[in-house]
């Protein structure tokens, strides 16, 4: 954590401020802590900018990625491929479908080369991007091996409010609405 400022923690209107920095997360540990499917490798990135007032986000701008060079497994469950599928405007709904009918319905996990997701909030909309562009969008997670799995995302702006809770029914295991 850089450049941590406080102002008011336990008064009306609390305000935060701060950087941070994560480098070598282990996915596995982080994915079986929610319900959103299990990821394994290792996770990188940067929070730049955050603010918060009444610990509710205002800005930052962050970036997520699988950490270069990691040699762990790079694995990703059914589950954690329709639950990203549906960030930022992506086809959720249909890749669930498609992970359980045919060929795909026997894989329990894929390997994946990379994944990635950034998200610049401002004025309550998060710009997004991922690992690279794509047919129609950029990359979530570009896959490997046989049988391969690509995510993409459509939507570079999405409404926080929305993505939040998204993420939320994700976590907790509830439905999600794809619209």
């Amino acid at each position: 954590v850089r450049d941590l400022r406080l102002r008011d923690p336990l008064g009306p209107f609390p305000r935060l401020q701060a950087s941070i920095d994560a480098d070598r997360l282990d996915l596995q540990y982080v994915t079986n802590t929610f319900e959103f499917g299990l990821i394994t490798g290792r996770l990188s990135g940067r929070v730049e900018g955050l603010e918060l007032f009444d610990w509710t986000p205002l800005r930052f701008d962050a970036r997520f990625y699988s950490t270069p060079g990691d040699r762990t497994p790079r694995r990703i469950s059914q589950r954690a491929v329709a639950n990203l599928s549906s960030i930022g405007g992506g086809s959720g709904g249909t890749v669930t479908a498609a992970l359980q009918s045919g060929f795909l319905r026997f894989f329990k996990t894929f390997r994946y080369r990379e994944l990635g997701l950034s998200c610049r909030l401002e004025n309550d909309v998060c710009t997004m991007d991922g690992v690279g562009p794509a047919p129609g969008g950029y990359y979530i997670v570009r896959g490997s091996g046989v049988p391969r799995i690509d995510v993409i995302a459509a939507q570079r702006r999405v409404a926080w409010s929305r993505l939040v809770g998204q993420l939320a029914a994700m976590t907790q295991g509830g439905e999600l609405i794809i619209e």
